[in-house]
């Protein structure tokens, strides 16, 4: 049996945790956990990052009875996890103490119930980490030796995300210390490394529109997919936060752009050729702070070598670049790819509905002719047409 167990300071371990330590054979983890059973006399391993080379020693003493020392719950952004991947559920038994994450609130006496908990402890990727904690009042952030309280108040100021910070350090050792300060202090400082980082904030409802206001791009002489074209792509999309978009054609950005902000924990690939355009796209970046937007300015034809297989694929334009690519582009698809794309010519509608049709995709096509209320005098309105615009969807039947 493998006994895993969570605590933070010796001294606070019930006698039950107490006893399972005293009996154990061979004590497993981190340098600072062990440090802290200095009396014991057998096997002792010391898991380190990469935990894999530890964890393999394990296995060797399976037939003894071994200890397996964590902080806090195991199974809270713990051990416990990889554990499971390794070892028999049946072989382990886990015994956890208050988390960092509970310490920490009780602390600063701030009810938890509906805080996001995030843990950055060995995660390289921030990906859109501001529009992941802008729905709630209160956030607390596991750090680490790289991401700092520091790295991180920097990266949420740069973003415009304005709070107050708790950063508690060394939780439940001799040594522990709460310090309240703005973003700005907490950027400029140092802290333990063993520290929870608690934001208080304004919460922000992301708001998930479908068909953002034309004013908010920069565009070119007013050339952009228009709003109520883009809620139309977007909705027979479908979106979800993970997906990886494509925007091929992408002129203004504004349908990539658009879904990149909705799929904010996936990755939309912009690809425009046109250099003009492409410096469009990098101003509206600027707009909307996004970091999960990858701009590729070249041509459709060679960009499809470089691009990941994506989730769902708008055309703006440029269709016609993909037919001498036929089979690197289906191959680049997905079984559950979802493709939109808009023409105001019939001849090339058809034309990418037959390519798409040979590929084995299901398609629909639509017209959509719409007509927006102007105002011409103090009171006088009239209808504007805009131009008629052909719509493909594509999708596979599951």
């Amino acid at each position: 049996m493998i006994e895993v167990i969570g605590f933070h300071h010796p001294e606070l371990l019930p006698p039950l945790y107490q006893k399972i330590i005293a009996e154990a054979e061979v004590l497993v983890g981190g340098r600072r956990h062990l440090e802290n059973f200095k009396e014991f006399k057998g096997p002792k391993i010391f898991l380190e990052s990469p935990l894999e080379e530890g964890l393999e020693k394990i296995k060797k003493f399976l037939t003894r009875k071994i200890v397996v020392l964590a902080s806090g719950d195991p199974l809270f952004f713990g051990i416990g996890k990889r554990l499971l991947s390794l070892f028999p559920f049946e072989e382990l038994r886990f015994h956890p103490s208050p988390t960092a994450f509970q310490l920490a609130f009780a602390r600063a006496k701030i009810p938890w119930e509906e805080a996001k908990i995030i843990s950055l402890h060995g995660r390289a990727s921030w990906r859109n980490l501001h529009l992941e904690i802008s729905p709630f009042q209160h956030v607390a952030f596991l750090t680490d030796h790289l991401n700092t309280p520091a790295r991180i108040a920097s990266y949420l100021l740069g973003k415009g995300i304005r709070a107050q910070a708790i950063v508690c350090e060394n939780l439940a050792l001799p040594e522990e210390k709460l310090s309240y300060l703005s973003l700005e202090e907490v950027a400029q400082r140092d802290f333990s490394p063993l520290n929870i980082l608690i934001l208080e904030k304004t919460p922000q409802p992301r708001r998930l529109i479908f068909g953002l206001p034309e004013e908010e791009f920069v565009k070119e002489k007013g050339l952009i997919t228009k709003d109520f074209l883009r809620a139309l792509i977007v909705a027979a999309l479908s979106p979800f936060k993970e997906a990886i978009v494509w925007d091929l054609g992408a002129g203004s950005g504004a349908v990539g752009l658009e879904l990149a902000s909705l799929c904010f924990k996936g990755e939309a690939y912009l690809v425009e050729k046109s250099p003009q355009r492409v410096e469009l796209i990098r101003k509206n970046l600027k707009r909307f702070r996004l970091d999960n937007v990858i701009l590729v300015p070249k041509p459709i034809e060679e960009a499809l070598e470089e691009l990941p297989s994506p989730d769902l694929v708008f055309i703006g334009g440029g269709f016609k670049a993909l037919y001498p690519k036929a089979d690197l582009f289906k191959n680049k698809l997905k079984a559950s790819t979802r493709i939109c794309a808009t023409f105001v010519c019939l001849e090339n509608l058809l034309k990418a509905q037959k390519f798409l049709t040979k590929e084995g995709f299901e398609t629909k096509i639509d017209l959509f002719w719409a007509a927006r209320g102007k105002k011409i005098l103090e009171q006088a309105q009239m209808f504007a047409a805009e131009n008629p615009v052909f719509f493909l969807k594509a999708w596979r039947e599951k």
